[in-house]
């Protein structure tokens, strides 16, 4: 599938669609909650129940990386519910219809044993932001960061696909793309 077929797919899965419930899972560890919790960054999944069936960005045990599914995706035995509805930020998305979605790409590619290309390239969303018709909006996205120690807000943030997976309702725009420094 290429990226624009991706994303046709994933759009037309979730815009102009009433968003029925979201739901937040995380390994049996800490999570930092941030910024008066309004963001929360876990390591299992989010999932989001529109009108017309699931969406879920999980983390997949045999690719390493954050991805999605279209389909119900089954609760691992290792992961907490977290409750974020009780946020009213998070409450007034419920039932809302999306009026907007922009999404940043990303691929990856699997190899064998030898490191030899098996398949085309696989995309994934790397940021989702979804904006509702009530004015909300709401921010996924896989990233590295560390935690500021004084105000305890999130720092120097970067996409990474098996890093933690953000869910914001306020969209943090100083995500950076990763910096390698062992290709200097």
């Amino acid at each position: 599938m290429t990226e624009q077929e991706a994303n046709e797919l994933l759009r037309s899965k979730i815009l102009n669609k009433k968003l029925a419930s979201i739901h937040v899972y995380n390994h049996h560890q800490p999570y930092p909650f941030v910024e008066e919790n309004e963001a929360v960054v876990v390591s299992a999944a989010v999932a989001f129940v529109f009108e017309d069936g699931p969406l879920t960005f999980f983390w997949h045990k045999d690719d390493q990386i954050f991805n999605f599914s279209l389909t119900e995706i089954a609760v691992d035995e290792d992961w907490d519910d977290i409750e974020i509805t009780n946020i009213d930020t998070f409450k007034k998305m419920e039932g809302d219809e999306v009026a907007e979605v922009a999404i940043n790409w990303t691929y990856f590619q699997k190899l064998d044993e030898n490191f030899e290309i098996l398949e085309e390239k696989l995309f994934v969303p790397q940021e989702m932001i979804l904006s509702f018709s009530n004015g909300s909006q709401l921010q996924i996205a896989c990233i590295d960061f560390n935690i500021d120690p004084v105000s305890s807000n999130l720092v120097n943030m970067s996409y990474h696909m098996s890093g933690g997976l953000l869910v914001s309702a306020i969209p943090y725009t100083e995500i950076e793309a990763p910096v390698f420094d062992d290709l200097q």
